[in-house]
């Protein structure tokens, strides 16, 4: 499991989810985390290095986890599954989200 709340802090994933729209998927969240915080997200990839599934798809997949598994306090309820652009820029699925407002 990758050690997430030290290169994603919860007070960063807040400001992140600020920036987005009402609903947003996971994908967004994404480009705008690694926008705001470039660093923190290549520490995750790296964290990630050795992964049989892919750097990418590891790492991605624990950022989802964390917004599903911290959610109530992120403010943020999901909806359905959505396909949207990845950062690999093809299409996958992933969750869509709503801000709790």
């Amino acid at each position: 499991m990758i050690i997430i709340n030290r290169e994603m802090d919860k007070e960063n994933v807040k400001a992140v989810i600020a920036n987005l729209e009402n609903e947003f998927d996971t994908h967004k969240f994404i480009e705008k985390f690694y926008s705001m915080y470039e660093k923190e997200y290549v520490e995750l990839l790296y964290s990630r290095i050795d992964s049989t599934n892919g750097i990418f798809r590891a790492t991605h997949s624990e950022i989802g986890k964390y917004l599903a598994n911290n959610a109530p306090s992120l403010e943020i309820q999901k909806m359905e599954k959505v396909e949207s652009e990845n950062i690999k820029k093809y299409d996958s699925e992933n969750q869509k989200w709503r801000k709790i407002v």
